[in-house]
């Protein structure tokens, strides 16, 4: 049943029912429809309450926000009602006659207006101080005395953190007051700073060129579309919030003069913030003289956080990764050689672009090469010894700035031990035919991609499946290996319904225990989103817990390299279904532990970090 027939089913029915006693010449009262549109009214009114209460919570919304001061108001005022006209309308119901009844005694009315006010009170205060971010991120108190033990204790802060952010039905009321201010601009945008506009994007150089660069720039965060008079940009975000800002340190760029630079994505322009680029160790970056640029991205925590609260830094990572990928496939369509890093220390970056990292966050770094032939493995910054810092947490903006900091190479730690290998499932093996994408334009397919809401009830070709897989190369990662990839396959010609593990070394799909109903499943556990429902195959990209932790800067940082890894991976999805014709949409909003359950994911070794819903376009 629609959900337009749904809500309007009582309507219909009330409807149908006076006509009917129309047509039998016995119209209902005045006071009968009043009492029964009264009733209905009480319905609706305390949905439409609840919804936005209770709901919107679960879209991490700051609790006292106009949504739910609306919804309280609203339940107050519906009781209200209820009290002063309940009786009347039950005895209408019981076919007995209004007896005047007297008033009660003033004392009763106080004592109940005062019952009132303190129910009020409490609820209020309980919203307060049952959704703070109480979480401590204290490493000095965990007991970590020797470098050792403080990967030991990095590990539990991460479980505790993401334990803190993950959803679940019964966690909802424990979700309240925010501790964000007034959402930033959407912009970073200095204009009194001398300013560069780029060339046309669409009309991009080869090599290192002020040119290339621009359009790599734009195609990783730029303005490609408009909808609804929201600026949509070339990489997905959550909530079309876009906390990603984009920076360059220019060294050897044709056209550009030497120096730090910010990109304006709004005007497609860059922004000058230091006539000298400081070399690579000053910035805390690998030594490399053969570099032409390093592009810095960054979050601007707020932009994200207001609406999404303690999950804030799991969105913006996965976002960031998002956008990287763009980033290096057009560098590479460019020409150019791009070389993400896993080691670089945010301190001296930050400082050496004016940044407070309370605000914004550096969280990934680009080096630009034009030589082809150099290793991947260049020189890497040196060991830092661990800042063991207290990361007490009161709020959402604390502990996203303190998960920021407790990831950031100041606070690195040994690794842990890397684990065996697991043996492959022994379980019914599904081989994939061969397939690949057809041949397509990168570029184009960055600027035409859009995240598709609505799916059209077709099967997808298996040989379709295999390409998009294929394609997302979970054999090659870029930051983490800790990646593994699930599948809830909804409709998938020659593929029955149910759970697979996606095996890429072998090309191979592992069926896995299947839920009785995937795609009822699928929709209920990303929050009822009709786009997961309606989606062909639900993708779910898990981190491998014991592989991020064996990070080679310690768990913190694994965690941190894997959610970028799972964006990488989402925006090739994205950009696979761009070259097939198909849509993609990735979510971030679902509860953690019924994700994982679809696919048999057991939370002791891995967590589900991202969902990609893959469809036909409706």
């Amino acid at each position: 049943m629609s959900k337009v027939l749904l809500v309007a089913l009582p309507l219909l029915a009330l409807a149908a029912w006076a006509l009917l006693r129309a047509w039998r010449r016995r119209p209902p009262t005045k006071r009968t429809l009043n009492v029964v549109a009264s009733l209905l009214l009480a319905v609706y009114v305390l949905t439409t309450a609840g919804l936005g209460v209770f709901w919107v919570a679960n879209q991490q919304l700051p609790v006292f926000d106009w949504h739910y001061l609306f919804g309280y108001a609203t339940v107050l005022l519906v009781l209200v009602h209820l009290a002063f006209n309940l009786p009347t309308a039950w005895r209408h119901l019981m076919h007995r006659r209004a007896v005047p009844e007297p008033a009660p005694p003033a004392r009763r009315r106080l004592a109940a207006a005062a019952a009132m006010l303190l129910a009020l009170g409490a609820a209020f205060w309980l919203g307060l101080r049952q959704g703070r971010s109480e979480l401590r991120l204290d490493l000095a108190a965990d007991g970590a005395d020797h470098h050792e033990d403080a990967a030991l204790v990095s590990l539990r802060l991460v479980e505790r953190f993401h334990a803190h952010t993950s959803h679940t039905r019964g966690g909802v009321l424990l979700r309240a007051a925010g501790g964000w201010q007034e959402p930033p601009p959407r912009f970073r945008r200095e204009p009194e700073r001398p300013r560069i506009p780029l060339p046309s994007p669409l009309d991009p150089a080869i090599g290192p060129s002020v040119a290339a660069l621009g359009c790599a720039l734009w195609h990783t965060a730029g303005v490609t579309s408009t909808r609804g008079g929201v600026p949509l940009r070339a990489s997905p975000s959550s909530g079309a919030l876009f906390s990603t800002e984009l920076y360059v340190a220019a060294w050897r760029v044709t056209g550009l003069p030497p120096g730090l630079w910010h990109h304006d994505a709004l005007d497609h322009a860059l922004e000058r913030l230091a006539d000298t680029a400081p070399d690579a160790v000053a910035l805390g970056l690998p030594d490399d003289t053969g570099t032409v640029a390093a592009i810095v991205a960054t979050a601007v925590f707020g932009r994200t956080g207001h609406k999404y609260r303690d999950r804030c830094y799991r969105y913006v990572l996965a976002d960031l990764g998002h956008a990287l990928e763009n980033l290096l496939v057009s560098l590479a369509a460019l020409g150019l050689r791009p070389r993400p890093l896993a080691r670089f220390d945010e301190v001296p970056l930050a400082a050496a672009l004016g940044l407070d990292e309370s605000v914004e966050g550096v969280l990934a770094v680009v080096m630009v090469d034009t030589d082809t032939g150099r290793p991947a493995s260049s020189a890497t910054v040196a060991a830092l010894p661990p800042t063991l810092a207290v990361l007490k947490t009161t709020t959402p903006a604390e502990l996203t700035v303190a998960m920021h900091r407790l990831s950031s190479l100041r606070a690195a730690t040994a690794p842990l031990p890397r684990p065996a290998p697991l043996p492959p499932p022994a379980d019914v093996v599904h081989p994939l035919p061969p397939a690949a994408l057809p041949p397509h334009d990168v570029l184009a397919a960055i600027a035409a991609r859009r995240s598709v809401r609505r799916f059209a009830a077709r099967p997808l070709p298996l040989a379709a499946l295999a390409a998009l897989l294929d394609a997302l190369a979970l054999g090659r990662p870029r930051l983490s290996p800790a990646l593994r990839l699930d599948l809830v396959v909804h409709g998938v010609i020659s593929l029955a319904p149910g759970a697979y593990r996606w095996a890429p070394e072998r090309r191979r799909l592992h069926a896995g225990t299947a839920p009785a109903r995937p795609r009822a499943a699928s929709r209920a556990a990303a929050l009822e989103q009709d786009v997961v429902g309606d989606a062909a195959v639900l993708l779910l990209l898990s981190m491998d817990r014991a592989l991020a932790a064996a990070d080679a800067d310690g768990p913190a940082r694994g965690y941190r390299h894997a959610l970028l890894e799972a964006g990488l991976v989402g925006e090739r999805a994205y950009l696979a279904c761009e070259a097939l014709g198909l849509g993609a949409c990735s979510v971030g909003a679902f509860y953690d532990d019924e994700a994982a359950a679809l696919v048999g994911v057991d939370p002791r070794q891995a967590w589900v970090l991202h969902l990609v819903a893959i469809g036909t376009p409706g």
